[in-house]
């Protein structure tokens, strides 16, 4: 398939802590993706292109449940596996990452 520089696809990226899901889910055309790179978007925010909206939809979804999970397990006090947990992924069903976000560790 063919994309020109104003076809529209949908964009998926990391979210932030006070992220919502039209933060790191949007429509965007390649003309329109340039202009997000210059207004601060990076590689490090892991954009991700898709053509089928449901799609992006349930990646953008994942990674928001990943991020809530992650800050809940940095909360968790105990000393068992999530103590030690420093960071946790989410796959697809292929077992590919979907998602990976570091644990942050809470002054306690």
């Amino acid at each position: 398939m063919r994309f020109g520089p104003d076809d529209s696809l949908w964009v998926v990226t990391d979210p932030r802590m006070e992220s919502t899901l039209g933060d790191i889910l949007f429509q965007a055309s390649l003309r329109d993706l340039e202009r997000q790179f210059k207004g601060g978007l990076t590689m490090d925010d892991h954009p991700v292109l898709f053509t089928d909206q449901r799609e992006a939809e349930v990646e953008a979804h994942a990674r928001i449940i990943a991020l809530q999970v992650s800050k809940v397990l940095a909360n968790v006090d105990s000393k068992d596996l999530l103590q030690r947990a420093v960071s946790m992924k989410l796959l697809d069903a292929e077992g590919c990452p979907v998602f990976e976000a570091d644990i942050p560790r809470l002054a306690r």
